[in-house]
């Protein structure tokens, strides 16, 4: 081990060079650009199935919600047809079923 004792080793991590020229290496990690691919492709094939199942969902809720509106004007109509067919009822029976006493004279004037 010689007589330097300030020496660093140098690796190819900590070479530093000013000049890039012809002779330079560039390395490149394979195994991490493979990866990288792997990881942004599935991000994209993730995004654009969550994007689809939005858009159906989407879907879903609008056709659901006019649904909803027609079975409530339906019932609307239901029911204002069963209130006029008790309002006529309701007014049949106070005709013929009355319960007043004072009001049993004036029918009788009345026929």
């Amino acid at each position: 081990m010689g007589g330097k004792v300030n020496e660093e080793f140098k690796s190819a991590r900590s070479y530093r060079t000013g000049i890039i020229d012809d002779n330079a290496y560039i390395t490149i990690n394979w195994k991490l650009l493979v990866q990288l691919g792997i990881l942004i492709s599935s991000l994209t094939f993730a995004w654009i199935d969550i994007q689809g199942r939005i858009q159906k969902l989407e879907t879903e809720v609008l056709e659901a919600h006019n649904e909803i509106r027609n079975l409530m004007a339906k019932h609307q109509l239901e029911e204002s047809a069963q209130l006029e067919e008790l309002e006529t009822k309701l007014k049949f029976y106070e005709k013929e079923l009355n319960i007043n006493p004072l009001s049993w004279r004036k029918r009788k004037k009345n026929k």
